[in-house]
């Protein structure tokens, strides 16, 4: 088995951390009842503050 190994996203992950948010809200919409927008891209704001704010 390998290794796993976690550590804080930064910067040149943010395109991907960008796609796993969208499938992990793609995949909790089933038990929230939210739909995409028309582009089928969904609410971000909770990423976009976690890579603007420091903390």
């Amino acid at each position: 088995m390998p290794d796993v190994s976690v550590r804080l996203a930064g910067p040149g992950d943010r395109l991907l951390v960008e796609r796993l948010w969208l499938m992990f809200c793609h995949d909790l919409s089933e038990f929230d009842g939210l739909l995409p927008h028309a582009d089928g891209t969904f609410r971000s704001d909770r990423l976009d503050m976690a890579f603007s704010e420091p903390d």
